[in-house]
């Protein structure tokens, strides 16, 4: 069994006591040294491997760390021995809803007779999905109606209805995911006039690198309006308005050329690249128009109602909103009299949350259970529904080292904890793309699609040095954003670095949802 010692001995024909000599006990088939004896002439070790089949040979030599080679160094016959393995495959890892997936599990032995079985489970579910006695494969067929994942996992162990214990698994393979396909699109311009850009963004919730599949973006007029993308998830272009205000649709299916015929279902037009074998479709959407207002504000560590918010008013302007903290943490929390005082000024405040160790931003189960703190912290001051919650997920440093992990599972985590209390989920984040939160919220958005258009991104990065004021702001062009699918609508693009009045200066799109007192 994988895991398991066998027991290798080499037997030379004269002791090397003395000799100068070892016996040396190589794993030739990955090159390794894996005993040495130097007295004797019989030379014994125990050896664990995880799975496949490995090849020994013993050889009389000076001391070395690489197998021998030439005539005059003596060997031994070369030994087999098998650790018992298993892979899991399949036909297709991603297909349309209602469409059948065929898995195959493989052991590397045969089962007959020896009391255990191939079998398959569901990773999450941990429940048997199918199981076969005898040969050495176990195939099954699988078809789910709508679109998702699933994660299987093959064991070789005694029969089990559920995933069996540890102590009882003989082999197993890694979770193998298998998902049914779906698209989103979604397209935005600051203009519906001919000459207008619009920006059209489609996601599919699978990797499509060596998948087979590609994703394409069209008009209502069934043209493909950028290249096909068949690597990662996500596909993007920007589409000039000629005429009339086109919608748009995406899909994902196979790629061929014209000279490869038209077999199934087509996207684009005639003698076009087309999309055929298409497994699933997006609804055709109207780009939205942006005519939002850009709002100028700050956001603090200190409360405004020490002084700040008067000198804010005289040398930089009256903010249209201001930053502060829900909890008391290294800054302290909102107070009842800057709420007030908010309210008189007629001033949003952009909740931010982060009570939290700041190096433990992995796994959905920490981003819920963030979400939930945060939204108990919004409910206890009063926070109506609708707002948006922003999580701080500083870079990683001396103070967050473990920012270097921030996942996919956490982004989703968060997203699922705040719009499961009727607030609007938004992340503070470094939004270059690359960087380690612009990964994470692109793995996310990867899988779930819907959370680019339902949260808010609030970027720092550009971090810009100048004299910029309400009345002297940075081009919005300048801040950076993921290059995935987002809804960036807050920027962060002047830190205090300690100036006075010590705060920093933010835009926003007026649909980021604020509070107002």
């Amino acid at each position: 069994m994988p895991g398991q010692a066998a027991v290798l001995t080499a037997v030379a024909n004269h002791s090397v006591t003395g000799s100068g000599q070892l016996i040396e006990i190589f794993d030739t088939s990955i090159g390794r040294l894996i005993g040495t004896c130097s007295s004797g002439s019989r030379c014994a070790v125990a050896y664990a491997a995880n799975a496949g089949k490995h090849a020994f040979a013993a050889y009389v030599t000076p001391r070395t760390s690489k197998v021998p080679s030439g005539q005059s160094v003596p060997s031994s016959d070369v030994v087999t021995a098998s650790w018992i393995g298993m892979t899991l495959a399949a036909d297709r890892a991603s297909v349309g809803p209602g469409r059948p997936l065929t898995v195959t599990a493989t052991s590397t032995v045969a089962i007959d007779k020896t009391g255990w079985l191939v079998q398959l489970y569901d990773s999450v579910a941990h429940t048997r999905v199918t199981y076969c006695a005898s040969g050495n494969t176990c195939s099954t067929t699988i078809t789910q109606t709508s679109a998702g994942g699933h994660g299987l996992v093959a064991v070789l162990a005694p029969p089990s209805v559920t995933a069996p214990p540890a102590e009882q698994v003989v082999a197993q393979t890694d979770v193998f995911p298998v998902t049914w396909l779906s698209v989103a699109v979604r397209a935005t311009t600051n203009s519906s006039q001919p000459g207008g850009v619009i920006h059209v963004e489609a996601a599919v919730n699978a990797e499509l690198k060596n998948s087979g599949w590609s994703l394409g973006i069209f008009d209502n007029q069934g043209d493909l309006v950028a290249p096909m993308c068949n690597t990662g998830s996500l596909c993007s272009t920007d589409v000039t308005i000629t005429g009339a205000m086109p919608s748009f649709t995406a899909a994902v299916g196979t790629m061929v050329s014209p000279t490869q015929g038209n077999v199934g279902q087509l996207l684009a037009k005639p003698d076009s690249i087309r999309l055929t074998n298409v497994q699933a479709t997006s609804p055709m959407v109207t780009p939205t128009v942006h005519t939002s207002r850009v709002l100028w504000g700050v956001d603090s560590c200190s409360a405004f109602t020490d002084g700040s918010y008067p000198a804010v008013v005289t040398q930089l302007g009256s903010p249209d909103f201001w930053g502060r903290y829900l909890t008391n943490t290294v800054c302290p929390g909102i107070s009842a009299d800057e709420i007030s005082s908010a309210r008189y000024y007629h001033m949003g405040i952009l909740p931010i949350y982060n009570d939290y160790n700041c190096s433990n931003v992995a796994g959905y189960d920490t981003g819920r259970q963030y979400a939930a703190a945060a939204v108990a912290a919004a409910r206890g001051i009063g926070i109506p529904s609708g707002v948006a919650l922003t999580i701080d997920i500083e870079p990683p440093g001396a103070a967050c080292p473990g920012a270097a992990n921030v996942d996919g599972g956490f982004i989703q985590g968060w997203y699922d904890g705040v719009i499961a209390a009727n607030y609007v989920p938004a992340y503070y984040g470094n939004g270059g793309p690359g960087t380690e939160f612009a990964n994470a919220y692109c793995a996310a958005v990867g899988a779930r699609p819907e959370i680019a258009g339902n949260s808010h991104i609030w970027t720092f990065q550009a971090s810009l040095s100048g004299a910029y004021s309400k009345t002297n702001w940075p081009s919005w062009s300048m801040a950076y954003n993921t290059h995935c699918p987002e809804h960036g609508t807050a920027w962060q693009f002047m830190l205090s670095a300690g100036s006075d009045p010590n705060v920093d200066q933010d835009l926003l799109i007026s649909d980021f949802p604020l509070w107002y007192p």
